[in-house]
């Protein structure tokens, strides 16, 4: 019985160390921001995640989820998580900022947006 608990509160706290940092708040900035385009909008509800990401794992980021990366960083995460709307905000500044850098198609992300795509390409696996 004692190991059982060992092992429990073992399984806890390893439990607490790998949590999932994910980051729903910006999938709603998303939904925010491109609510009048139903195309996008049907094809991020059905993307999920695989908006910014692709593969089995979150840490995989496709070009969109890169450049998005760069300007919503961990630290700016962390510092405004428990000011949603402040959060909200910046998130949605940044995907405004990022329609104007390209996918690896050498289109802007801004324009797949527009023509009701979503903007982000995979890499070939």
């Amino acid at each position: 019985m004692k190991y059982f608990r060992l092992a429990l509160c073992a399984a806890f706290v390893l439990g607490l160390a790998i949590q999932a940092d994910a980051r729903p708040d910006y999938k709603k900035a998303f939904e925010a921001a491109y609510k009048g385009n139903e195309k996008v909008a049907a094809a991020a509800a059905e993307a999920k995640c695989n908006v910014c990401h692709y593969g089995k794992t979150k840490k995989n980021r496709n070009d969109y989820g890169t450049a998005l990366s760069k300007l919503l960083t961990k630290d700016i995460y962390t510092a405004n998580k428990a000011d949603k709307p402040a959060l909200l905000k910046l998130a949605g500044e940044a995907l405004k900022k990022v329609e104007a850098e390209k996918n690896g198609e050498g289109k802007t992300f801004g324009s797949s947006l527009e023509a009701g795509t979503l903007p982000g390409t995979a890499p070939e696996e």
